[in-house]
């Protein structure tokens, strides 16, 4: 069917389960009451100009999408270069005065993705009442040619939970893919992945059904010719035994139709769910996990490398690292592989549970702990030499944060939306944040050479 700036046809209805332990845990920490506080994006007149604004209206019109496969400007690195991040001032878009008649966020803002279209930005965001699956949760896109005004190009609220917004150029359409989940608040339950699509002229079509029932995706760029993929599938969430989460890397010529690679069409089971990936000058395959379920390696995040001949047989450390870079994004300048993802400041590591109690132990222990802690959204470089993540600089973050999505605009340019709580509570903690205030900000992280 066709649709256009209204609401989509209810997707089929999945079935709740439940974390155990920790359900209950957070059902007891949720009935607490936190104050509210001033936020940046609560200004209610718009200012003349913004610098993420000008660039906005310089790039669009020259890009009909953004150039983010970075083998498009290795010409233009010699070997060995260097260079430096600096970050723009945060452009707060949502909420904001800035955003078109028909969209109304809610008060929490968070999952967000970005794309150039046919000299056009598009924004996707997930809102509801608060980080937590609710019957009021839905997305809206919107897009602008100029950086200035804003079309309302789509909505759903259908009485579940959705999640997990991408937004990437394929065959001359733009897809937009997410998954819709339960109405629980403690419960992780996919169904299948959504597919939509438009040509840009603000009708869109959909939804249609993509890869297998549960599988959620998580990475996807456009490199070597192909669109690739990382997701996951199975026991997510599961408190006592050991999990059976798969982790895939699968390719596409179409984005409907996707191949794994890997063993058995997967390329680890354990608990590794998010997966950030990206590809170094030579082809080979470079990723950074989140162990957060745990396994026979720990909890925390692993630093996989793949060779270009064989990019399906990822080769795992023995032991995690005891920090977890949750909601995991990499990219590629010359030479140098990058990672944003969530930043923990408390004093212990997200793996701080004794490996020699039980696994449900270490699980509530780990979890709890992590929740209880203060975050940020953080840049790291990734030392391919000792296989470790190196910490840059930090982004604009605080309480709940860190969903980012990053497009390119040109050879040293990148821009960057995210989201966070009101950033000046910085050691507010990250379940403090997912029940409070969050807005989604654009940033332009621009190289510069040393």
């Amino acid at each position: 069917m066709r649709f256009q700036g209204r609401t989509v046809p209810l997707l089929p209805e999945a079935e709740d389960g439940s974390f155990g332990t920790k359900s209950v845990l957070l059902m007891l920490l949720a009935t607490l009451t936190f104050a509210s506080c001033r936020a940046p994006w609560d200004a209610t007149t718009r200012p003349p100009s913004h610098p993420v604004e000008d660039m906005l209206a310089h790039y669009l019109p020259l890009l009909d999408f953004a150039p983010d496969d970075p083998a498009y400007f290795d010409k233009d690195f010699p070997s060995g270069k260097k260079c430096t991040p600096t970050l723009s001032e945060p452009l707060w878009l949502i909420p904001s005065v800035r955003l078109p008649e028909g969209v109304h966020p809610q008060t929490s803002n968070n999952n967000v993705s970005i794309s150039i279209f046919r000299k056009r930005l598009y924004v996707a965001f997930r809102t509801g009442p608060t980080h937590f699956a609710s019957k009021k949760t839905g997305m809206y896109i919107i897009s602008t040619a100029d950086g200035r005004e804003w079309r309302k190009e789509m909505e759903f609220f259908l009485g579940r939970d959705f999640r997990e917004p991408y937004l990437i150029p394929v065959d001359g359409r733009l897809h937009f893919y997410c998954f819709a989940a339960g109405s629980s608040m403690t419960s992780f339950t996919p169904d299948h992945i959504s597919l939509y699509t438009t040509d840009g002229s603000g009708t869109w079509q959909g939804p249609q059904n993509v890869l297998d029932k549960g599988e959620v995706h998580w990475e996807m760029k456009p490199r070597n010719g192909r669109l690739w993929m990382t997701g996951y599938s199975g026991s997510h969430y599961q408190v006592r035994g050991d999990v059976k989460v798969n982790l895939h890397l699968k390719h596409s010529t179409d984005g409907i139709n996707w191949t794994a690679l890997g063993d058995s069409g997967r390329v680890y089971q354990g608990g590794v769910s998010e997966s950030a990936f990206e590809f170094d000058r030579e082809g080979n395959l470079w990723a950074v996990t989140r162990n957060e379920d745990g396994d026979a390696t720990g909890f925390g995040s692993h630093v996989v490398f793949a060779p270009a001949d064989s990019l399906g047989q990822w080769q795992f450390p023995e032991i995690s690292d005891p920090n977890c870079y949750m909601s995991p994004r990499m990219f590629r300048h010359g030479d140098e592989l990058y990672l944003i993802a969530r930043y923990q400041l408390g004093d212990h590591p997200f793996g701080r549970a004794s490996r020699k109690r039980s696994m449900a132990w270490q699980r509530i222990v780990n979890w709890v702990g992590f929740s209880l802690s203060p975050k940020t959204t953080a840049l790291y470089r990734i030392d391919r030499h000792k296989r470790k993540v190196v910490h840059v600089m930090d982004l604009p973050g605080a309480g709940d944060t860190a969903f980012p999505s990053i497009i390119r605009l040109n050879r040293d340019r990148f821009l960057i939306a995210n989201y966070t709580s009101p950033p000046q509570r910085a050691y507010r903690n990250w379940l403090h944040g997912q029940l409070g205030r969050t807005g989604i900000y654009l940033q332009v992280m621009e190289f510069t050479e040393e």
